[in-house]
């Protein structure tokens, strides 16, 4: 099937899909009105450099649409930058390669490159999309992503689960101005991944927070927190540990800001050479303000 869908919503020019099938070489913003063929949305995906991973359910929601003649036209642009690297719209042309179907769109070009980090699609793009685009692994972005509103949080004065939003560009300039963040990323990602007393994105929060007090002692914390090696049954953090795998085994949940609270609590009674025979000094009262961390 070969239908030419010719509805679409107006545009500053039209244009051949050929005439276009190498775009874009130039600078200047324009938008085209292009009927788009398979073999056009394939050449344009080849310029997906570092674009979010493809959801196919999404794609063969489009391809079901075109098929059936009930593509409807939105005003969304497939978008190139200057450098023509493709930005959005790899959803939609991807439907048009598995339909086998020619699409008319409007396609915008001349955008800056740091668009990306901005555009919003059928699914807006989230913190970990965005770090993949600046080169963070799969997995770590997903954790680092998580992470940094705790991070953030925290050095705004907010207590760190609060459930501030913070854009992706603020995410991506932390991530790229602060090395302390990056270090606390690596460390974690080394982390066992079995028997986690926390998740990642927790400890990679807890871990760049200790470290702006001491960095081998934050090291060693967090490292002793998930393998439990050499732990006396009279330290805070044994009982930490404990508690919280206990509870993970009996599948009950521990809300945020309890665990987090008692991590520092745990962190805190380390320090200053505390112990404890029981884990319930470690857990926080209901009365009880969440704590500083001490040096």
């Amino acid at each position: 099937m070969n239908a030419d869908h010719r509805s679409a919503p107006a545009c500053a020019s039209s244009t051949s899909a050929t005439a276009v099938i190498d775009l874009p070489d130039t600078t200047q913003y324009e938008i085209h009105q292009v009927l788009i063929t398979p073999a056009v949305a394939t050449a344009w995906l080849r310029r997906n450099e570092a674009n979010r991973r493809l959801r196919q359910r999404a794609v063969m929601q489009y391809v079901h649409d075109i098929q059936r003649g009930a593509w409807k036209p939105t005003g969304e642009t497939i978008k190139f930058s200057t450098t023509g690297r493709l930005l959005d719209g790899q959803h939609r042309l991807a439907a048009v390669v598995e339909s086998g179907v020619n699409v008319r769109m409007c396609v915008a070009t001349g955008l800056d490159n740091s668009a990306f980090d901005v555009i919003d699609t059928g699914r807006s793009r989230t913190g970990a999309d965005v770090l993949v685009i600046e080169g963070v692994g799969l997995r770590e972005s997903s954790t680092v992503a998580a992470a940094m509103p705790l991070i953030l949080n925290y050095q705004r004065g907010l207590i760190p689960h609060s459930r501030a939003r913070y854009p992706n560009q603020e995410l991506i300039e932390a991530w790229n101005t602060q090395a302390a963040i990056r270090r606390s990323s690596q460390f974690v990602a080394k982390l066992p991944r079995k028997v986690m007393p926390v998740g990642h994105s927790k400890a990679l929060f807890l871990h760049w927070a200790f470290c702006q007090r001491d960095i081998d002692a934050a090291d060693e914390f967090i490292e002793r927190l998930f393998t439990g090696e050499h732990l006396g049954k009279s330290e805070p953090l044994y009982h930490l540990r404990q508690r919280l795998l206990q509870l993970r085994m009996i599948g009950q949940s521990i809300p945020d800001t309890v665990m987090l609270h008692a991590a520092i609590k745990a962190w805190n009674a380390t320090r200053s050479g505390r112990t404890y025979s029981i884990w319930r000094p470690v857990f926080p009262r209901s009365d009880e303000s969440f704590p500083e961390i001490a040096r």
